[in-house]
């Protein structure tokens, strides 16, 4: 539809161009010229938009109230009874024979191995320092006196022997000194040293052996004996109890409404179009103007002999 409005545009067109130079060619001096175009009815296809009235249907959300049943929970007691095996523990005294083990002193010959301690000589090497050393006789010179002391200290005048340079010998004296000379000496020597000697010896010992008895003894033991019982016991019984309650919910309600719409519809429509009708004749000066502003249109369709 769109492309035939196109196509009736560009041809509408064309033929006003056509028609253009025709109009202006009365602008020559020729005499000649041709007259206005005329117009020729066409008949064409066109989409034309109308309205009309349509009915739709849509829908609405409405909230509305239901009753229902709805269940609740309660608790009751309730009273029940059960049967249950028990045991009872009943004393009795039964003569029974066990194995007892008992100790029995028994003596016996062992050989032991005892420890005799006697005193044997040893001989060994002791080493020691001895001193061979020797007197002799040495000259020395003699302490002074107390009373050198006292008349030296209360003498004024000065002795000979107190210049720096002694002018007098000391008095000496002979004396006995002894000369040191250490020797190691090995010497040896016997002494009496206590020895363990580990000598078998056959001993009486008493020891226990063990045996094993029978006796009958009285002994209590426990026996069970299982006994019925029947009790009675509450328990809370959970149980739903149904009531009636409202609720909301929502509803999709169906809407009828008129609306109003906008359709394409092809009719027929008539319309004048401009035609430029057939020149027979045509003067020479205006032939090139007549050429160049056709737009295209060739001279010979329309019978001229100008080129």
């Amino acid at each position: 539809m769109v492309w035939q409005h196109v196509r009736l545009t560009l041809l509408a067109g064309v033929v006003a161009v056509a028609a253009t130079p025709a109009a202006r060619a009365g602008d020559c001096s020729n005499p000649c010229a041709p007259a206005a175009p005329a117009l020729c009815t066409v008949t064409v296809k066109e989409w034309v938009p109308e309205q009309y009235t349509a009915t739709r249907t849509s829908y609405r959300t409405d909230w509305r109230e239901e009753a229902f049943t709805a269940y609740r929970a309660e608790c009751t007691p309730e009273v029940r009874s059960r049967t249950f095996t028990v045991c009872r523990s009943v004393s009795e005294v039964q003569e029974v024979v066990r194995r007892v083990c008992v100790t029995v002193p028994v003596v016996e010959d062992r050989t032991v191995m005892q420890a005799h301690w006697t005193c044997k000589p040893v001989t060994c090497m002791v080493r020691r320092s001895v001193d061979r050393g020797h007197w002799e006789c040495r000259e020395v010179p003699c302490e002074p006196s107390c009373r050198d002391r006292m008349k030296k200290w209360f003498s004024r005048k000065k002795d000979c022997c107190d210049c720096c340079e002694p002018c007098c010998p000391p008095p000496m004296k002979t004396v006995r000194v002894w000369v040191p000379c250490k020797v190691w000496e090995e010497t040896p020597v016997t002494h009496m040293q206590r020895v363990c000697e580990h000598v078998p010896t056959v001993v009486k010992v008493t020891t226990c052996r063990h045996e094993w008895r029978e006796e009958k003894a009285q002994v209590t033991v426990c026996r069970l004996v299982p006994e019925m019982r029947t009790e009675n016991y509450t328990v809370m019984v959970k149980r739903l109890v149904p009531y009636q309650a409202t609720r909301r919910v929502a509803v999709c309600v169906p809407v009828t409404e008129n609306v109003v719409c906008t359709r394409m519809v092809c009719r027929m429509v008539q319309k004048q179009v401009p035609v430029q009708p057939c020149v027979e004749t045509c003067c020479t000066p205006c032939a090139p103007k007549c050429h160049h502003r056709s737009a295209g249109l060739s001279l010979r369709h329309h019978g001229c002999g100008c080129e």
